[in-house]
């Protein structure tokens, strides 16, 4: 008689990361706009962000019943932001769809819990692809002005290294907190003019310190 199976089973009890903490992050291909050296770009507020993992199989139907293999990757990745003056990752959509250029992508899982320490700064889960821009949708509404588009991954979306381990992308603290907040604290008197989505419009100002001494003469 056979000795019936029982491995166990595995679970996790823990909340689920949050869509909004998926950022997505692009770079030219243009050696001219990205050369060596060059950060990622953030196209700014983001609306939502979708990754498809998809691809053709081999489907037949045989005498001895069906046989599935298998057969190309096909995945791609969709974005749709709010058209913001000053940025460029707009710019390098247009422009890889117009030229033919390739575009670069991250998608990073900004959540601490997987966050790993890396010297002085912290990295994060990511998937990294080149893509090539399908359609670049503008949207002028009666409300904000967005676009969308779709990146359709060369080959495959890639998440790990070349030695195995897998791939991250550096973000600081202040990084981070950037990512969701609009703007910092500020004093009265510290700055001027209003806030215009993160653009620097407003004015620091620094007064000069003044020092007085007080000499006392003891007779």
């Amino acid at each position: 008689m056979a000795v019936p199976v029982n491995n166990g089973i595995k679970y996790v009890k823990d909340t689920p990361y949050r869509g909004k903490d998926v950022w997505y992050f692009i770079q030219s291909t243009d050696p001219k706009v990205a050369p060596i050296g060059s950060p990622a770009i953030l196209p700014a507020h983001q609306e939502s962000g979708d990754t498809s993992i998809e691809g053709d199989s081999l489907d037949e139907q045989t005498k001895m019943g069906r046989v599935v293999a298998a057969s190309t990757n096909e995945d791609s990745i969709e974005l749709t932001s709010y058209m913001v003056p000053g940025d460029t990752a707009n710019d390098i959509i247009i422009d890889a769809k117009h030229n033919g250029r390739q575009v670069k992508v991250w998608r990073v899982i900004v959540d601490e819990r997987l966050a790993v320490v890396e010297g002085d700064h912290k990295a994060y889960p990511a998937m990294f692809g080149y893509g090539v821009v399908d359609s670049a949708d503008i949207s002028d509404e009666d409300s904000f002005s967005e676009m969308d588009f779709t990146l359709n991954i060369i080959g495959k979306l890639a998440d790990k290294n070349a030695d195995g381990t897998p791939g991250t992308f550096p973000l600081s603290d202040d990084q981070v907190a950037a990512l969701s907040e609009l703007y910092d604290y500020e004093r009265p008197g510290e700055k001027q003019g209003e806030f215009a989505d993160g653009v620097v419009t407003t004015t620091t100002t620094t007064k000069a310190s003044t020092t007085t001494t007080t000499t006392t003469h003891h007779d």
